[in-house]
C-alpha cells in the first residue's frame, strides 16, 4: 500500500524496496537457507490477507534486505505490490476469463486453460515457494525465442514440464477443464511427461526435494498438487510443520 500520496498532482508514495525477488535470487544464489523461509512466510502472510478478504491477483514480490558484519544478506522485510489484475472470488468460486491471466511461468495447469480460483492461486504460491528454496532454474525460462520460433507455445513447455514435476496427473484435473481443447492438450502434455519421467525418474519432485527435508517435501506436494480441489488453504498453508521446522523461535 502507498504510504503518501499527492491529490492534486495524482501520485501515490510507496516505500523503497531494493530487489524483487527474482532479482534478489538470481544476483545472490548463495543467499542463507535461514533467509529463504523468512521470505516465503512473509508471502504467503500477504496472500492470506487477500484471500480472506476474497482477493485474489498477480503481484511482483519486492525484498528489503541489509547486511551482517560478514557482508552475509539478512531479510529485513518482503511485501507484495504491482497488483496488475485482481478478482474477487469466494471460497469455491470459479472465474473463466477470457485469457489466461499473469505471467505464463507463474500460473497453475488450470489457469494456463483461463480458470481462476483461490486454488489457483495456491499453486502459484507453491511455485514462488520452489523458487525461493533455490529450485528457480526449474520454473524460470529466460528466453522463449527458439520455442516460439519452433513453433511449440510456452503454455505448453511450462505445463509439460510442471507435469513432469508433479505428476502423475489426476484424472480429476482433466474433469475440471470446461475446455475440450485445453483437455485434450492436457492429456497429450501428460502423455509426454510420463514419456521424460519414464527416461528420467529425477524430475519428479520427490527426488529433487530430498535434502530439504520430509516436512518441506510435504508442504511444496500440496501445494502444487495437480488436482485444484485436493490444495490446502492458504490457512492450512501458515499452520503446516514446515515452518515451526524451519523458522527461529
Amino acid at each position: 500500500m502507498h504510504v503518501d500520496c499527492n491529490s492534486e498532482q495524482c501520485i501515490l508514495v510507496f516505500d523503497y524496496f531494493q530487489d524483487t525477488l527474482l532479482s534478489l535470487l538470481k544476483n545472490n544464489p548463495s543467499l542463507s537457507p535461514d533467509e529463504r523461509p523468512k521470505i516465503m512466510r512473509s508471502v504467503g502472510e500477504a496472500v492470506n490477507q487477500l484471500h480472506s478478504r476474497d482477493w485474489i491477483s498477480s503481484r511482483t514480490i519486492f525484498v528489503n534486505w541489509t547486511s551482517d558484519q560478514e557482508g552475509n544478506k539478512v531479510i529485513t522485510k518482503t511485501v507484495l505490490g504491482d497488483f496488475d489484475i485482481a478478482c474477487k472470488l469466494k471460497d469455491g468460486e470459479t472465474r473463466i476469463t477470457p485469457h489466461a491471466v499473469g505471467n505464463v511461468m507463474w500460473r497453475s495447469p488450470e489457469a494456463q486453460a483461463c480458470m481462476a480460483n483461490k486454488a489457483t492461486d495456491i499453486y502459484s504460491l507453491g511455485l514462488v515457494y520452489i523458487h525461493a528454496l533455490g529450485g528457480g532454474e526449474l520454473l524460470v525460462v529466460e528466453d522463449w525465442k527458439e520455442l516460439i520460433e519452433a513453433g511449440y507455445p510456452p503454455e505448453q513447455d511450462i505445463v509439460t514440464k510442471h507435469f513432469c514435476y508433479f505428476g502423475p496427473v489426476p484424472d480429476t484435473l482433466y474433469e475440471q477443464i470446461r475446455d475440450e481443447h485445453w483437455r485434450k492438450a492436457f492429456q497429450s502434455a501428460a502423455e509426454a511427461a510420463d514419456a521424460e519421467v519414464k527416461e528420467r525418474p529425477e524430475m519428479r519432485m520427490e527426488y529433487w526435494t530430498q535434502e530439504l527435508g520430509a516436512s518441506t517435501f510435504d508442504l511444496l506436494s500440496q501445494l502444487t498438487n495437480l488436482d485444484p480441489r485436493a490444495r490446502p488453504n492458504i490457512t492450512d498453508v501458515l499452520a503446516h510443520p514446515y515452518w515451526k521446522d524451519s523458522l527461529p523461535e
